[in-house]
C-alpha cells in the first residue's frame, strides 16, 4: 500500500511521536444535563461515515494537505488494518487511544479507534496523568521510546509496526458503542492558567455539536480550520467533514505558507482561526503582496481580536467579514457574532442551543448592563473533569459551567466581555484586565504582538509585566510613558522584547509561563 510505504519511510528518518491508550469507563449513568428522549437503541458508530464515503465515492478525498492527498478508499482500508492491529494487541471497547502522531495519520488512527468503539485523544505536550486516570497502552514512535507510566505497556510505532499493519486483513466487523452517552473522544481544556483538565465527549455530543456547526460556526464551502485536530474545534471540523462526505483540508502544523497554499488550492470561502494564527497568516500575505480573494468570512476563536489586525485581515482577503465565537471546551458554543465588528470585546448574540447568564458571587442572575460572572450551559455539555473533583467543584455548579470570564448583557441582547476572574492582574491593589493592556500595546505600529502578566519581583511584591514582539526602531521608553498615561498605577513595570509570544493550541497567551519566566527579572 503506497500510503503506508510513504509513512514507513518517514518513520525511518525522523518521527518523534507517541500515542497512548488507557481505559475509560464505557457506561455512564444518564444525567439531567443530557436531552430528554435520547434513544439509546439508535447508536451510530462514526466509522460508518468513512465506510459510506469509501463505498459511494472511493476516489473522493478524505484529507488533503500541502504535500499529501489521502483518498476515502485508502483511509478506509488503512483504518480497518489499524483496527485489526488494535484488536490483535488487545485494545478493548472503552480503551482510550491517545494520539501524538503526524496530523494525517492521527486522523486515520482516530477512525480506527471509532471502529473498535474505543476512545481517542491527543495528550497535551508534556502531559502526565499523575494517577488521574490509568494508562493501559503507550504506542510511541519516539526515539528513545517514552518511559512507561500509569502501568502502561509501551509499544513502538515505527516502520516495522506499519509494515505489520500493511499485512493485516481488513475484513473485521466494527464493534458497537453501548449508547449515545458512550465516551468517544477525550479532550483537554486550554490550560492557560494552570494544568489542562481532561473531559469526556460522548457520541451524542459529537453528533449534536457538528449538527449545530454545519450551518453556523463551521459553515463555508470549503471552510478552512487552522486548529489542529488535537483541539476540540479542529476535531469537530474533521468529524463534520467525514460525516457530510467532504474533503478535510488540513493545515497540519499550521505553517502560514502551507495555509496559503491550501487556501488557494481549496478556494476556501471561510477561515476559522485564533487571532494569533490570522496574524501569522497576514504577515506572510503582506510580505508576498498577496491576497486570498475567495475568503468571505473569518471567524475568530480563543482570544480577543485587535481592531488593527481585523483591518489587516480584511485587506488581505479583499474585505471579508470578521466574526467571533465565544465558548468553551466544556460547554462548546455559548455566543456567536456573525456580523462584522471591530469591537474586540463583543461576545456575540444568543445561540439557540446554549444558555448564557451573568450572575453575582451568590450565583444569582443580575440585571442587563451589570457586570458579573459569565456562566453557560448546553445539551450534552461536560459536567466534570476526569479524575479531578477539586477542579470540577470550582468550575461547575448546578448544571452550569463557569469559564472564569466577566461580562454583561447589552440592551440589544449581545454579550460584552469585560475580563477574566482568573486573569485580572493586580499591582498593589490596582487591577486591570490583561487583554486591555495587550490591545493597547498592539495599537503601536511597531508592535505586532503582546502579552501582559503578573509576576513576583525580588521584593516579593506583585507587579505587572508585558512582553512585546516588535520591529526595529521602537522607542520603548516612549511606549512606557504612554502606558503610564493610559493606565496609571496599572501600567507595566517590566517591558521586554521577545521573538514570539508563547501560546497554546487555541492561540491563547500562556501568561502563567511568562510569570514564571520573568519572576526574578
Amino acid at each position: 500500500m503506497q500510503l503506508l510505504h510513504c509513512w514507513r519511510m518517514r518513520f525511518r528518518t525522523a518521527f518523534c511521536s507517541a500515542f497512548v491508550v488507557r481505559h475509560v469507563r464505557q457506561e455512564r449513568p444518564r444525567s439531567t444535563h443530557y436531552p430528554d428522549g435520547v434513544n439509546d437503541a439508535e447508536v451510530i458508530n462514526p466509522f460508518v461515515y468513512l465506510q459510506r464515503n469509501a463505498e459511494a465515492n472511493p476516489s473522493g478525498v478524505f484529507v488533503e494537505t500541502a504535500t499529501q492527498k489521502v483518498l476515502n478508499s485508502e483511509a478506509f482500508e488503512l483504518a480497518k488494518k489499524i483496527a485489526y492491529e488494535f484488536r490483535h494487541l488487545g485494545v478493548k471497547p472503552g480503551d482510550l487511544v491517545a494520539l501524538d502522531l503526524p496530523e494525517t495519520l492521527s486522523m486515520i488512527f482516530a477512525e480506527a479507534a471509532f471502529h473498535e468503539a474505543a476512545v481517542s485523544t491527543v495528550l497535551p505536550h508534556g502531559y502526565v496523568a499523575d494517577g488521574l486516570f490509568a494508562i493501559d497502552w503507550i504506542f510511541s514512535s519516539a526515539t528513545p521510546a517514552p518511559a512507561a507510566h500509569g502501568g502502561a505497556r509501551v509499544i513502538s510505532v515505527d516502520a516495522a509496526f506499519l509494515q505489520r499493519v500493511e499485512q493485516n486483513p481488513y475484513g473485521i466487523t466494527p464493534r458497537d458503542f453501548d449508547s449515545e452517552l458512550s465516551t468517544a473522544r477525550l479532550v483537554f481544556s486550554s490550560g492557560t492558567t494552570g494544568r489542562a483538565n481532561a473531559m469526556e465527549y460522548s457520541l451524542g455530543m459529537l453528533e449534536y455539536c457538528t449538527d449545530a456547526a454545519a450551518d453556523t460556526w463551521l459553515a463555508g464551502d470549503p471552510c478552512l480550520t487552522l486548529f489542529p485536530t488535537a483541539t476540540p474545534f479542529g476535531f469537530f471540523a474533521f468529524y463534520l467533514s467525514v460525516k457530510i462526505g467532504k474533503p478535510y483540508w488540513s493545515v497540519e502544523a499550521g505553517d502560514p505558507a502551507n495555509i496559503i497554499e491550501i487556501a488557494l488550492r481549496s478556494s476556501a470561502t471561510a477561515l476559522r482561526a485564533s487571532p494569533a494564527q490570522l496574524a501569522g497568516l497576514v504577515d506572510v500575505l503582506e510580505a508576498r503582496n498577496q491576497t486570498l480573494p475567495a475568503v468571505r468570512e473569518a471567524l475568530t476563536v480563543g482570544s480577543v481580536m485587535p481592531p488593527a489586525l481585523s483591518a489587516r485581515v480584511r485587506a488581505a482577503t479583499d474585505g471579508c467579514v470578521i466574526q467571533n465565537l465565544y465558548g468553551s471546551t466544556e460547554g462548546t458554543v455559548a455566543r456567536l457574532r456573525l456580523t462584522d465588528s471591530d469591537d474586540p470585546f463583543d461576545g456575540g448574540q444568543p445561540h439557540p442551543r446554549s444558555d448564557v447568564q451573568i450572575v453575582d458571587e451568590n450565583h444569582v442572575e443580575v440585571p442587563d448592563g451589570q457586570i458579573g460572572r459569565i456562566r453557560h450551559k448546553s445539551a450534552y455539555m461536560i459536567q466534570e473533569y476526569v479524575g479531578n473533583p477539586a477542579a470540577t467543584l470550582e468550575a461547575f455548579t448546578d448544571g452550569w459551567f463557569y469559564p472564569g470570564d466577566l461580562g454583561l448583557i447589552r440592551p440589544d441582547g449581545g454579550l460584552t466581555l469585560t475580563g477574566r476572574v482568573s486573569e485580572v492582574l493586580n499591582a498593589g491593589g490596582v487591577k486591570v484586565d490583561p487583554a486591555t493592556l495587550d490591545l493597547f500595546a498592539v495599537t503601536h505600529p511597531l508592535v505586532s504582538d503582546a502579552a501582559s502578566f503578573e509576576y513576583e519581583s525580588n521584593t516579593g511584591l506583585k507587579q505587572i509585566g508585558i512582553v512585546l514582539v516588535t520591529e526595529d526602531g521602537l522607542d520603548v521608553q516612549a511606549l512606557i510613558r504612554d502606558f503610564g498615561t493610559q493606565f496609571g498605577g496599572a501600567a507595566p513595570k517590566l517591558v521586554a522584547r521577545i521573538d514570539e509570544i508563547p501560546r497554546n493550541t487555541m492561540g491563547k497567551p500562556m501568561r502563567r509561563a511568562l510569570a514564571e519566566q520573568y519572576k526574578q527579572s
